[in-house]
């Protein structure tokens, strides 16, 4: 049975500055969700300094199968896809009222989760804004499933957000388990509140149902552990006086105690953070992000571990 210490991830000594790269737009140009896409990306890039760019990926069309062979699709219909793809964003990015026509505008042709995540490396981006697609059954290019094999790829931080998304978020909800990566994205999720906000660190605790001594001993040590972590992450986060930072402990399942909580409190905005240590969880970005990123009612912030 492991000691409290070891099952509570030790805390950083300091947060280093966040990337200083852009922000970067996911965006295939669909009207119904680049307002909020633009909107979103004005907020996270006014909270960090940082310029906006929006970026395309153009998935490449298969070669199609004829009797025994694959006939390769021409490179120019590719290209054609590209192009078309760009002139969409530029207007998408000029009439859109929270869009800027000086914001540079890319499109590149392949796997979109892989190049997004290569341009946002190369660029040292301080934040990936995509879309939550989860209203539409066939899950758009830049809807969730695409979103989550970004956050699989990449280090840069994900803001996925749906048509709903406020342009002042007030209150932010933080799953917060004292890794260095959940405190993370409670600072990122901190800048974007708006004057006046409320964050809220949320540690899910183990849910505890044995009724042996051992296991009651190590319960009680377990939340005698939790108010010194709590202050400081506190100290840390070193809050502006005009945010409100209160902590919560609730006890359940993490995903879903989150949620629940998120629901409950009718939160904008959910922030976690995700670890990769092992093939698995580079595979599958934690079931705490996957879960939350899927069935989350507003926006979802994902940090990855630095």
């Amino acid at each position: 049975m492991s000691a409290p210490a070891d099952v509570i991830t030790t805390l950083p000594h300091d947060l280093s500055p966040l990337r200083r790269g852009p922000v970067m737009v996911a965006s295939d140009g669909a009207p119904e969700t680049n307002d909020a896409l633009f909107s979103a990306a004005r907020l996270a890039g006014s909270a960090l300094g940082a310029p906006i760019e929006v970026i395309g990926v153009c998935e490449p069309i298969t070669g199609v199968a004829g009797g025994m062979d694959v006939l390769p699709v021409p490179a120019e219909l590719d290209e054609s896809r590209r192009v078309t793809m760009l002139s969409d964003l530029r207007r998408s990015v000029s009439i859109a009222a929270s869009g800027d026509p000086q914001w540079p505008i890319h499109v590149v042709v392949g796997s979109p989760s892989r190049l997004l995540a290569q341009e946002a490396a190369d660029r040292d981006a301080a934040l990936m804004v995509m879309g939550i697609g989860r209203h539409n059954p066939l899950d758009r290019l830049f809807g969730t499933e695409t979103t989550l094999a970004t956050l699989r790829e990449s280090r840069v931080p994900v803001l996925a957000v749906g048509a709903h998304f406020p342009a002042t978020p007030v209150h932010a909800v933080v799953g917060l388990d004292f890794s260095a990566a959940s405190v993370r994205a409670a600072q990122l999720a901190m800048q974007m509140l708006t004057t006046g906000g409320r964050l809220t660190l949320v540690h899910v605790r183990p849910r505890f149902e044995h009724p042996s001594s051992d296991w009651q001993t190590w319960d009680a040590e377990y939340g005698r552990t939790l108010p010194p972590l709590f202050v400081q992450v506190r100290r840390l986060l070193n809050a502006p006086t005009e945010i409100t930072v209160d902590t919560v402990t609730v006890r359940g399942d993490p995903a879903p105690a989150l949620l629940a909580f998120a629901q409950q409190a009718r939160a904008d905005l959910v922030a976690v953070g995700t670890q990769r240590h092992t093939l698995l969880e580079r595979l599958i970005v934690g079931s705490v992000a996957t879960r939350v990123l899927r069935t989350a009612r507003c926006g979802v912030l994902a940090v990855p571990q630095i």
